[in-house]
């Protein structure tokens, strides 16, 4: 697990949606999540969201950073950062303070720059 925060799991604030499992509906955290399944609808974390290797989500992703090594297609808001790896796959739009596309990576669509300090609504997380 390349990209998983150790602090968040150490104290037990990490959601994993693992390989073989299938979410739909709208998923909401205080901490991190890690995907390495499906997921199908809405996707709201104060900490950040990892699509691993062999995940696959269709959503609205908002999160304070976002990595993406499996495939996304949908709307990605990321307050801090977004990062595509060399094995990641995105189609859709972006808003991120800043957008690191790695080589071999994959983008087709739109992106937008936020301001550094612009934050977007995570009032609606639990924590």
């Amino acid at each position: 697990m390349r990209w998983l925060n150790r602090k968040s799991a150490a104290n037990g604030g990490l959601t994993l949606i693992g390989e073989g499992s299938v979410f739909s509906g709208q998923l909401e955290a205080a901490a991190d999540i890690r995907i390495e399944g499906e997921v199908r609808g809405d996707i709201r974390a104060a900490g950040e969201v990892t699509i691993g290797q062999g995940g696959f989500v269709r959503s609205d992703l908002t999160a304070r950073d976002i990595v993406i090594a499996g495939r996304m297609e949908g709307r990605v808001i990321a307050e801090r950062s977004l990062r595509i790896t060399a094995t990641g796959r995105l189609a859709g739009t972006v808003q991120a303070a800043t957008l690191i596309i790695e080589p071999g990576a994959v983008f087709q669509g739109s992106s937008e720059m936020l301001e550094a300090l612009s934050k977007p609504d995570l009032s609606c997380v639990g924590v």
